[in-house]
């Protein structure tokens, strides 16, 4: 067994859940083609696959050190993509800027090429300033590094991947060594930013309103609408599951069934049950990484390693609670699951390295 294998059954399971909910989706996509198909979002998604495994074969034959030396150009090109996003390259849907026209190519998000990225940073400076952790000006000094670069994803009004980089950094800075009371610090300042922005910044009051309150919007067509048919789509699921491609909710009334809320249309079909065979490869995928990483030696690919399946998992459930409405709407993904070329050639990046921290990295010498 190695972490390749419970991938491949994320994989399969999120190929299962589009082949089923997208069918509405993909029908009112093509209809107006002449050429109306219910598998455009499903045959897509084994497109974006097929060049993901081409992606994940080059990275796999490349070796860690050799990431490991040019992790500053990585960032550097992530960088680039992302702030490209401001220029008129720059596609905008629904007020955000996330989406990146590519000559000659087909749309990329460069956010998540910079979560990695993201990680390739973090682990890099508290490795290499690890004897200075302790400090508190070290500590102010970073965190006005990592505010910095979540500001350009306000800006792109991107609110998710703030969360999921602000947990990501918590978690890398606490286990290579940081002050607990710097940790807590953090969090204090973390949440009063939060309440800024949520009272300042009118998309994300309006997330906010219609999580606290989802019957607040009488129309039933507005910015509630989605959640209340998520959490419909999983009440109905039950316990056990109804039946694979059956029942309603994903035909047009959850919006972003192949996405945002692919967990909650296909909660109708498989239940609890199913859902918990979702959550559990999720488990099994962290314990199976953390249970094995403390035969590194390596700090930093032992740092980069952490930060990268504190993305995947931090997601994951990010993206769960908002489907069944414990936290306000995100954006995000569900990983290995929802549809997404970019995403899913990311996830599969990041597997891909998570097999190769633990087989070369035992082999490797101590960078720092």
């Amino acid at each position: 067994m190695n972490i390749l294998y419970i991938g491949w059954l994320l994989l399969v399971y999120g190929l299962g859940a589009l082949y089923s909910v997208s069918i509405h989706e993909s029908f009112t996509l093509t209809l107006a083609s002449g050429d109306p198909s219910n598998y455009f979002y499903f045959l897509r998604q084994l497109r974006n696959i097929g060049v993901g495994l081409i992606i994940a074969y080059i990275v796999y034959k490349t070796s860690l050190a050799r990431i490991r030396s040019r992790r500053y150009l990585i960032l550097a090109w992530v960088l680039i993509l992302t702030l490209l996003l401001f220029t008129p390259l720059g596609l905008e849907l629904n007020g955000a800027r996330l989406w990146l026209q590519v000559p000659f190519l087909a749309t990329i998000q460069p956010w998540e090429f910079f979560k990695l990225g993201f990680v390739l940073l973090i682990s890099d400076r508290l490795v290499r300033k690890k004897l200075i952790l302790q400090s508190f000006w070290w500590f102010i000094k970073f965190g006005i590094v990592i505010s910095l670069c979540f500001l350009v994803f306000l800006l792109l009004r991107d609110n998710g991947t703030i969360l999921i980089l602000a947990l990501t950094s918590l978690i890398s800075y606490w286990y290579l060594g940081g002050k607990k009371r710097f940790v807590g610090i953090m969090i204090g300042i973390g949440i009063v930013a939060a309440s800024l922005v949520v009272s300042q910044v009118n998309y994300v009051r309006d997330r906010f309103d219609a999580f606290l309150n989802p019957d607040a919007d009488t129309s039933g067509r507005g910015i509630t609408y989605q959640i209340k048919n998520a959490l419909t789509a999983v009440g109905w699921g039950g316990i056990w599951w109804k039946w694979y491609g059956k029942w309603l909710q994903k035909f047009g009334y959850i919006p972003e069934a192949q996405s945002d809320y692919i967990f909650a249309a296909f909660s109708e079909e498989l239940g609890l049950f199913g859902n918990s065979i979702l959550i559990g490869l999720y488990i099994w995928l962290a314990l199976y990484f953390l249970t094995r990483i403390k035969g590194i030696r390596d700090d930093y690919l032992r740092g980069m390693g952490v930060g990268i399946i504190s993305l995947i998992i931090l997601q994951a459930f990010v993206n769960i609670w908002v489907n069944i409405n414990i936290l306000p709407s995100t954006g995000l993904t569900l990983p290995f699951v929802s549809f997404g070329g970019t995403a899913i050639m990311v996830n599969m990046i990041e597997l891909v390295l998570l097999h190769k921290i633990l087989v070369e990295g035992k082999e490797l010498k101590k960078l720092y």
